[in-house]
């Protein structure tokens, strides 16, 4: 999850090699978070107009109610685009890397309970980080959003870990199952106030949005519904749950070839859970639906596999560096990043426009059509950050939150 987390493992065999000694650093587990971590970067600050896969699903059709949008066909079959996956693969890696630290640090004889107040500790951190950010450096609390990416991450943490730490791999299992039937019963089968039952699906009768309307009104995403709302946070535990259950696989004592097997099956496996429920509750990453959890936890253990198999089993370093460095301060990088794209949206130069347009529209428009200017934008700004992250890594520094 946060650069302190101890993503190691003592395996037994490296293929059919013998093993070397000590402990060994999980690198594909942090270059996958770094993998998220330039995602979040990259799809956040477009320069202007991009491309259909760089921009959620929802957004796409909240934009374009009636008429034709790019990416329709694959929308209207599917339910996600690339950027929907990018959220809950952050969340799923927070699971895995917590089953290998709270391994690490019970072996080093730490107790549940002091286990238990890090977490709670590290929690409470990130939602002030979270909340840091949304207010400053404007303090408005009247119109201040309350939910949020960091504010669902402390919140999914700090209850996967009491779930993690407090029951076995099958009472996690129990847990994950009773988590995504549940909210598939709530959702499907409890009225809302004043809608038509029919609409149950849709974000406004939805009862995750008529909570949040009836606790946070005034201080949602949208008028009317968050996509980080309260009642969705219970399947994004699930998620990370998920996360926790490859985790403890891949700190198991089978070969690599095994585990690499073993993610692509369940990967497979989730992938076509996911779909086998879409339709009867469709994959929606604002409602963060059951089908949404299987079928990105599924994507997320191909994903892995893959690093896996580049980094632990063909030690192909070089091209996962950059990700490298970015995984290993995750949080920061993130935190700043969106904090300083906030502030020069704000910030207003000569011209009476932001310093974000004013770099965009004299530094990148000229260059390209629009599409890929912002591109280039977004890019740009990614790799900035990698840069700090590569400063950091550089000097050690590695931001423990």
């Amino acid at each position: 999850m946060a650069a302190s987390t101890d993503t190691t493992i003592t395996p037994k065999t490296i293929g059919a090699a013998p093993p070397p000694a000590g402990r060994q650093r999980l690198e594909s587990l942090d270059v996958f978070r770094g993998l998220t971590i330039a995602g979040m970067i990259l799809v956040n600050n477009p320069g202007s107009a991009a491309y259909w896969p760089l921009d959620h699903a929802d957004e796409l059709m909240t934009s374009h109610p009636t008429g034709s949008y790019p990416g329709k066909w694959w929308i209207e079959a599917n339910g996600w685009t690339p950027t929907d996956l990018i959220f809950p693969f952050f969340l799923f890696i927070v699971g895995a890397s917590m089953v290998l630290s709270f391994a690490a640090r019970r072996a080093r004889g730490d107790s549940r309970q002091s286990l238990m107040k890090h977490a709670a500790r590290r929690s409470a951190l990130i939602l002030l980080i979270g909340y840091a950010i949304r207010i400053l450096p404007y303090v408005d609390f009247a119109h201040m959003r309350y939910p949020g990416v960091l504010q669902r991450i402390a919140l999914v943490y700090l209850f996967a870990s009491v779930i993690t730490l407090w029951t076995s791999t099958r009472g996690r299992i129990i847990w994950i199952a009773g988590l995504l039937a549940g909210y598939y019963a709530l959702m499907r089968f409890v009225p809302v106030p004043g809608c038509d039952h029919a609409a149950w699906f849709t974000q406004h009768c939805s009862l995750a949005g008529f909570i949040d309307r009836k606790l946070m009104l005034g201080h949602l995403y949208r008028r009317d519904f968050d996509p980080e709302g309260l009642l969705s946070t219970l399947p994004a535990i699930a998620t990370t749950l998920l996360g926790t259950l490859a985790g403890e696989f891949l700190r198991g004592a089978s070969s690599f070839p095994h585990k690499l097997r073993g993610l692509v099956i369940a990967g497979v496996a989730g992938v076509g859970a996911g779909y086998a429920w879409h339709p009867l509750f469709p994959i929606s990453k604002p409602l963060w639906t059951s089908s949404y959890v299987l079928f990105t936890a599924g994507a997320a253990c191909l994903l892995l596999a893959l690093c896996w198999w580049l980094i632990e089993m063909r030690a192909w370093h070089t091209w996962a560096k950059p990700f490298l460095w970015l995984g290993s301060n995750a949080i920061v990088t993130y935190a700043l990043s969106t904090f300083v794209g906030k502030l020069w949206s704000i910030i207003k130069v000569a011209s009476g426009i932001t310093l974000q347009t004013w770099i965009y529209e004299h530094w990148f428009a000229p260059l390209a059509q629009e599409k890929n200017a912002s591109l280039a934008f977004a890019l740009s700004y990614t790799a900035l950050w990698t840069l700090v992250a590569w400063g950091l890594y550089r000097k050690k520094i590695f931001v423990k939150v």
